[in-house]
């Protein structure tokens, strides 16, 4: 059985969610969210050909609270299983197609933060799989993000190397596997909504649906603003980000700060910088550390 799964990416605050709703409502896809297969559960418990280490994998999933939205049926899962190779890939492609049939949905996808990390193996695993990678202005998205979680030291470096670390995934991907990975715009869904819907119709190989607009709250999204960060913090962003900011076809601004502004911005540098490398730091030596981190806030 040839598996076409449709995995949507990026940081949070970049319209996966709405992106998710709206392909769910074509009738021929259903697209999960946050069943961490790929970075909790994969190659953790051996070979799976052992009766030991694949009873120990399935309880594992069946004990995670985020997979019960796929409703899995244990002995049905696990028949379906013994007529195949023993992967991890396999294994989830049937906990995501069982869930998807219950629906009367005849393709399956997933919705991850950072799933671009998984890019490789989700390819290697799935050659008729699509991926879709959000992004956003980084100020905007961080202006969203404050306001929406707790403060963190740093923030605004944080902030700055997660936005790096997915945006580069984003051009690498884009041109190691071009057909198969698209990157969409915030800004270009919430303002071009039946455009870039048709166009990722297209990309996926499926048929426009008029009913995908209205889901995802799309007019909602379209008129609000997220709410302004400072200009120290704007320009602590765009002096890290400009570079990859011009590929996604963002314009910076060239701030001209206050007195007071540069002194803000002298007090936090070294917070954020300090945040911004060891950020960057986390992509090399823990992905799913970070992946973790930047759920959590």
């Amino acid at each position: 059985m040839e598996h076409r799964p449709i995995f949507i990416g990026g940081l949070s605050f970049t319209g996966k969610t709405q992106l998710r709703m709206m392909l769910s409502a074509h009738p021929n896809i259903l697209i999960s969210r946050r069943t961490h297969l790929w970075d909790y559960f994969y190659n953790r418990y051996g070979d799976l050909s052992k009766k030991s280490n694949l009873d120990r994998c399935l309880k594992a999933i069946f004990d995670f609270k985020p997979m019960r939205v796929l409703h899995p049926n244990y002995e049905l899962i696990r028949m379906e299983f013994s007529q195949g190779p023993a992967t991890y890939e396999r294994l989830f492609a049937l906990l995501h197609a069982q869930n998807a049939k219950q629906k009367g949905k005849s393709r399956w996808g997933d919705q991850l933060g950072f799933v671009e990390y998984y890019a490789d193996r989700i390819f290697a695993a799935y050659p008729s799989a699509r991926m879709i990678h959000m992004v956003r202005d980084p100020g905007a998205r961080a202006g969203e993000s404050r306001m929406a979680s707790s403060h963190k030291v740093g923030r605004i470096g944080w902030e700055t190397a997660w936005w790096l670390s997915s945006a580069r995934l984003a051009s690498r991907h884009q041109k190691n596997y071009p057909g198969k990975y698209l990157i969409v715009c915030y800004e270009q869904l919430f303002s071009q909504p039946k455009q870039t819907m048709q166009e990722i119709c297209e990309f996926i190989g499926e048929t426009f649906h008029p009913q995908m607009l209205t889901h995802g709250e799309i007019e909602a999204h379209a008129t609000e603003q997220p709410p302004p960060l400072g200009k120290q913090d704007l320009h602590f962003i765009h002096s890290h980000t400009q570079h990859l900011m011009k590929y996604f076809g963002y314009e910076y601004d060239n701030l001209q700060l206050s007195r007071l502004e540069w002194l803000l911005y002298g007090l936090m540098f070294p917070t954020n910088l300090a945040a911004l490398l060891i950020g960057k730091i986390s992509t090399q030596l823990g992905q799913r550390e970070l992946i973790r981190t930047e759920l959590s806030v």
